[in-house]
């Protein structure tokens, strides 16, 4: 089967879209499928400048034939403009990448002719990228496929609070959220559903956001429910994290290491876990805490680092390898997201990759990943938002020590997820769209 995927986020990035797809494909290629990627020069996590960016746009032009990826992918690489950190810069950022992947759909180069697809996936975010999916899938004659991996659309009923982590809004963006924002976002709401009703199948991340789809009015097509598959994060790790054995002999009552290592991001609401710091402190705990990430809310939270003078640094991003020592170091790690309410169906990949290595989990969430988390005893959970609920929990793991041992039912759990589940999945999905051609 050719299998033609439409995405905004592609090797060699190495966030968990790209991650995740990555992972799918080389199943997907593994199976004797053939693969395809419409995507854009890898740019997201740079500021390029004017000369940088019209190098890379005449690079991704004089492109005649797909380069050939490391998961046995065919690449096309399409037009873009680069991203910038502001909200209004990432809205015309995906804006302008997925009308260069449409522009290649509808001329049809020598290329796509030749490959020919049989099914079309959509991967969102962004967003835009549902919209093209489903009007490929009609000039190409094929069935669709969106894979969605957050809680999208509903995370737009919480733009008024995305800027929240990251202090004050912009000029630009005071202005464009008092009437064309809310129009924008309407009109993706609206854009999104419509694909997501017409779709042949939609991937999700979590059993929640997958329960929630099947039951929504607005999704049902002609009286029948969408076809909804639940398709977890739980890709490899680049460099497996080191295995906790047991507990450090090196603390004494009283002291615990804590790591966040992620994104410093609007859905995590970091401050939360300062204040919390805080609170321990003044409790007469010796809490050690280690931020490690980039994200639009660095330089908020470092500003309140400074301002309350707290002895906290935040280490830049580190390669996965360098993470090694990092989480050596921690008694309990980090999984925090704020109190949207669609986030309560999502599950970070970040849960099974520290499931798989046996490290405690202070759980800063609810929903689906709360009760993973409870129900696999890997880690404690305490409400989102709730800075005196954290404190107390890290009190109680620093004086008792032996609640940092956690059991290897979930390190199972999560191997045999990715080992059995997602490939049977993902096996019987394509086997089901595409006939006698998969």
């Amino acid at each position: 089967m050719n299998i033609l995927i439409l995405s905004q986020y592609w090797y060699p990035e190495n966030g968990v879209p790209q991650r995740r797809w990555s992972w799918l494909t080389e199943g997907l290629t593994s199976m004797g499928h053939n693969v395809m990627a419409i995507v854009p020069p890898p740019h997201y996590e740079r500021d390029l400048g004017i000369n940088e960016w019209w190098q890379t746009f005449v690079a991704s032009r004089s492109q005649n034939e797909p380069e050939l990826g490391p998961s046995g992918e065919l690449i096309h690489r399409t037009a873009f403009l680069p991203a910038g950190r502001s909200l209004s810069q990432r809205i015309l950022n995906q804006a302008t990448v997925a009308l260069g992947a449409l522009w290649e759909v509808i001329r049809q180069p020598k290329w796509l002719r030749k490959f020919d697809a049989d099914l079309v996936i959509g991967t969102v975010p962004a967003l835009p990228t549902a919209l093209v999916a489903l009007i490929a899938s009609r000039i190409l004659r094929v069935p669709f496929v969106i894979d969605l991996r957050d809680a999208w659309p509903d995370l737009l009923t919480e733009a008024e609070d995305w800027n929240r982590a990251t202090g004050k809004k912009s000029l630009r963006e005071r202005l464009l959220t008092k009437g064309p924002f809310q129009v924008l976002r309407y009109m993706t709401k609206m854009a999104v559903n419509l694909s997501l009703r017409k779709a042949d199948a939609i991937l999700v991340t979590s059993s929640f956001l997958a329960n929630d789809l099947r039951q929504r009015p607005e999704l049902v097509n002609r009286g029948v429910s969408p076809q909804v598959v639940v398709v977890r994060n739980l890709f490899p790790p680049q460099s497996p994290l080191p295995k906790k054995s047991g507990l450090s002999e090196t603390r004494n009552p009283g002291q615990l290491n804590v790591l966040y290592a992620g994104t410093l991001g609007r859905a995590q609401n970091l401050q939360n876990v300062l204040e919390a710091f805080k609170l321990a402190r003044n409790m007469g705990v010796d809490i050690n805490l280690r931020m490690i990430g980039a994200g639009v809310s660095r330089e908020a939270l470092t500003q309140y680092i400074h301002e309350h003078n707290l002895e906290i640094v935040i280490e830049g991003r580190k390669q996965a390898s360098e993470l090694q020592e990092a989480y050596e170091w921690a008694d309990t790690a980090l999984v925090h997201l704020t109190d949207w309410a669609p986030l309560r169906r999502a599950v970070p990949s970040k849960t099974y990759e520290l499931m798989s290595s046996g490290i405690h989990i202070s759980g800063v969430i609810a929903g689906e990943t709360a009760e993973l988390i409870q129900e696999l005893q890997a880690g404690h959970v305490v409400s989102p938002e709730s800075p005196m609920e954290l404190a107390r929990l890290w009190v109680r793991l620093a004086n008792t020590r032996e609640l940092l041992r956690v059991p290897e039912q979930g390190a199972a759990w999560v191997e045999s997820q990715r080992i059995d589940e997602v490939p049977i999945q993902v096996k019987n999905l394509v086997e089901r769209l595409g006939g006698k051609n998969a």
